[in-house]
């Protein structure tokens, strides 16, 4: 390597100082030996041609802010692969309908097809607890959390607005309870709002994450590798500090992987989204726009969100499904897994129960056939992804001439 080279990758960015990979270093990320020499090729032969190397950080961007530490394949086998087995070899996803879902039947049967392409040799359900629509039925836990974050903002106001707490807290909920503050927090006044929120659009209901995912805990099926629930409205945690307050947090989602569940929001994914609610006075046209800017976004997060479940960690190496990603940076990020995170998920997957450490892929087909099925899935969805497409297709063009 010559040395301007090698003084372009020895750059640092952002506040922990992230420094772009070595070729070498990628290389031996993707821990490839005793692989057969077929399946070696249909990984990684020619991967700096079809592979962009990692993004250079810019302000705002995930890795300006984050410490990432990034996960090789030996790594991965060695102590994060939550592995696949035959009793545990489905991906569960529950729907969490609204009145309004953000990404309707048609799109969201599309993504089902993307994950069965995505996740190849597994099996992905959609989940049916007989519950079609969760508002209807599980009003106390939007209620709870209601008064949760009444407490909350109420102590918070008495200690003259704390500004960090303030920025915490869900800024629906801040209106409703300075109303009641300002009304002496008459209880009469408290039920109407309670009942009012009830009633209005679900864009205005943040739901407590925490109480969410133990439900999901106690549903998981039998025979799930793991269950992901999907809502469209916002979430928040809460969390009981040390003073015995508590501090309410908005959130994207939670996890339990040792419960093999998850908790996703969709919402602040949506282009109009804000804690006021989703603008209504949009036409057909404008709103099924809105929806596939919408679900490429979703589609490449709930990817990533069900990889984290495999056990993969945010990826440092190359341009990845598996990159950091703060929303903005979502609209140009990769679909497609870097050659060593594919790696990791196809070996879990095709080992199946056996010694990930030991195992060597039987049928390097697996590989060509994915890409085959990816490129199939994603032409579903009305040319949002011809790009994508257009690699897939080279892609796979090229594995040809190796088979």
């Amino acid at each position: 390597m010559k040395k301007t080279e090698k003084d372009e990758y020895d750059k640092t960015y952002g506040l922990f100082k992230f420094k772009r990979p070595l070729p070498s270093e990628i290389e031996s990320a993707m821990g490839l030996v005793g692989e057969s020499i077929l399946f070696k090729k249909l990984i990684s032969a020619d991967y700096e041609r079809f592979y962009d190397p990692i993004k250079i950080p810019e302000e705002g961007d995930w890795l300006m802010t984050h410490k990432e530490y990034g996960q090789t394949y030996n790594e991965y086998i060695q102590k994060d692969c939550i592995p696949v087995d035959p009793n545990h070899n489905v991906i569960y996803i529950h729907r969490f309908s609204s009145n309004d879902d953000l990404i309707k039947d048609e799109l969201f049967q599309n993504l089902i097809i993307l994950l069965e392409a995505f996740f190849t040799g597994m099996k992905v359900y959609l989940y049916d607890e007989g519950n079609t629509n969760y508002f209807n039925n599980n009003e106390n836990m939007i209620e709870n959390g209601d008064e949760n974050n009444n407490e909350n903002n109420n102590e918070n106001n008495n200690e003259n607005n704390n500004e960090n707490n303030n920025e915490n807290n869900i800024e629906n909920n801040n209106e409703n309870n300075n109303e009641n503050n300002a009304e002496n927090n008459n209880n009469q006044n408290n039920e109407n709002n309670e009942n009012k929120q009830s009633n209005e659009s679900n864009e205005k209901m943040a739901i407590n994450a925490d109480q969410l995912l133990e439900k999901l805990k106690l549903e998981i099926p039998e025979d799930a590798y793991c269950l992901l629930g999907i809502i469209d409205n916002d979430l928040y945690t809460e969390t009981l500090l040390p003073n015995g307050k508590r501090l309410i947090k908005a959130t994207y989602g939670k996890k339990s992987i040792a419960d093999r569940v998850s908790i996703f929001s969709l919402a602040r994914f949506d282009p109009f989204f804000n804690f006021n609610g989703k603008i209504k006075n949009l036409s057909k046209e404008q709103r099924y726009k809105i929806s596939l800017i919408l679900l490429k976004r979703v589609c490449s997060a709930i990817t990533r969100e069900i990889c984290y479940m495999f056990g993969m960690k945010n990826c440092t190496f190359m341009s990845c499904c598996m990159n950091g990603t703060n929303v903005a940076e979502f609209d140009n990020k990769q679909i497609e897994l870097c050659p060593i995170c594919l790696r990791k998920l196809i070996t879990n997957i095709r080992a199946n129960g056996e010694d990930i450490k030991t195992y060597r892929v039987k049928k390097p087909l697996i590989v060509y056939n994915r890409f085959v099925k990816m490129r199939d899935a994603l032409d579903n969805f009305s040319g949002l992804y011809e790009n994508e497409l257009k690699w897939f297709n080279a892609r796979i063009d090229f594995l040809k001439t190796l088979i």
